[in-house]
């Protein structure tokens, strides 16, 4: 064994024992970085790097959950300031390493792991099953309700043209994009041709729209978005609930807003960014992924608008009691994660972590005992059933969940 390779021997059963050193772990990155030992990785873990038999069952697919596990914690701590944070991110994003490989691995993480000196990963998943199967992860499903209230179960209808509201075609496209086109030459007939829809996705559904100005809408789960089937006059104001994010079609002649049930208000002439304006969550945030928006928030009791601006990168937070926040800093990936198919919680308490699994998998969530404050780290493809997820939580999270019916208990 070259020099090299006798020293992915010792990384990689520093990593597998946690008794990795954050100095030891900076150069497996390293190694790994260079694209160099995959092969050299692959024969160690199938040796069982200390010596310890073990029988051929490594997958493609378990080996590419080391690698990209690795490469997964390091970049994530390079912009953190804050030496504290960075040490919790560092052994925090190492236990979600360990739960994706004991996930792909169904259960053994390769058959590795002797007698851990942390609880940072088991073997056996505490998860209680009462009477049930597996549940589903949501998908792309939504309800369109017409100006006449009429209602379009999206899921259900064949692609092509779905209806003609005033002077749109309504279409559904064969990759499940709903998009509305006007005639050439612009804004139809005028105001009297008009009417506003409603797209609403239910709880453990998301959903694509093309608004009649060509901006772009996602949805995620329980949230709905009123529009005009033409934009006329010399605004585009659209209203939504639960979480959506927009790119929107530049127009300088017509600002685009988007008002929310808590008060706020968002108006840009072009740019991308994400509302999250759940009911059951303590606050509504509005993220600026690209371009500029002001965020406003009602009339305060002198008179006079209260707002800021953001700039990319900075989150405003509108909380229960009215109060806008200042800009903050956020990192926007983290954000857009339920966008690009994942479930990314940094630092956040399960309260949090279930609020988001109750809409994407339509359960109900019940505590019981004392709850834990200890806050999470973990990234999960929201493809994955909830089965799955909870095995995850367990692992990194030290809980014990029972999953009964479409009820999650958290014990």
């Amino acid at each position: 064994m070259s020099e090299s390779q006798l020293k992915l021997r010792y990384l990689l059963d520093q990593l597998t024992n946690n008794e990795i050193t954050r100095a030891e772990f900076d150069e497996l990155f390293a190694l790994v970085n260079r694209g160099e030992y995959e092969e050299d990785i692959k024969a160690l873990l199938l040796d069982g790097l200390s010596g310890d038999p073990m029988p051929e069952v490594m997958e493609r697919e378990r080996l590419n959950a080391v690698l990209n596990g690795i490469m997964m914690i390091r970049p994530a701590e390079q912009d953190r300031t804050e030496a504290r944070v960075r040490q919790m991110i560092f052994w925090k994003r190492l236990a979600a390493v360990a739960a994706i490989v004991l996930l792909i691995g169904t259960g053994i993480w390769f058959g590795l792991i002797r007698t851990p000196k942390t609880d940072l990963v088991t073997n056996t998943p505490k998860i209680t099953l009462t009477n049930t199967k597996d549940i589903e992860p949501g998908g792309n499903k939504a309800i369109l309700t017409l100006g006449d209230n009429s209602t379009i179960v999206l899921d259900d209808a064949a692609n092509g043209q779905l209806a003609q509201e005033g002077s749109s075609k309504v279409n559904k496209t064969r990759d499940g994009l709903l998009s509305y086109s006007l005639p050439t030459g612009g804004e139809g007939h005028g105001e009297a041709a008009i009417t506003y829809n409603t797209l609403s996705t239910p709880r453990g559904g998301q959903y694509q729209l093309v608004l009649p100005d060509g901006s772009k809408v996602w949805l995620n789960a329980a949230a709905s978005i009123k529009f005009p089937t033409a934009f006329a006059g010399n605004e585009r104001k659209v209203e939504i609930t639960g979480e959506v994010y927009f790119e929107v079609a530049k127009d300088p002649k017509k600002p685009f807003k988007v008002t929310i049930p808590g008060g706020a208000a968002v108006e840009v002439l072009g740019t991308h960014f994400n509302i999250n304006a759940y009911d059951d969550e303590p606050a509504e945030k509005i993220t600026l992924i690209e371009g500029r928006v002001k965020v406003g928030r009602g009339q305060r009791a002198e008179g006079r608008e209260e707002s800021v601006v953001l700039e990319p990168g900075e989150q405003a937070i509108v909380s229960q009691s009215s109060h806008l926040s200042q800009p903050i800093p956020v990192q926007t990936e983290d954000v857009l994660a339920w966008k690009n198919g994942l479930f990314h919680f940094e630092n956040v308490d399960i309260k949090t972590v279930m609020r988001q699994l109750s809409r994407w998998y339509d359960v109900e969530v019940e505590y019981k005992g004392v709850i834990k404050t200890e806050p999470l780290f973990i990234e999960v493809p929201r493809n994955t059933t909830l089965l799955e997820v909870l095995k995850v939580l367990e692992t990194t999270a030290d809980l014990q969940l029972r999953l009964e019916g479409k009820k999650v208990t958290v014990l």
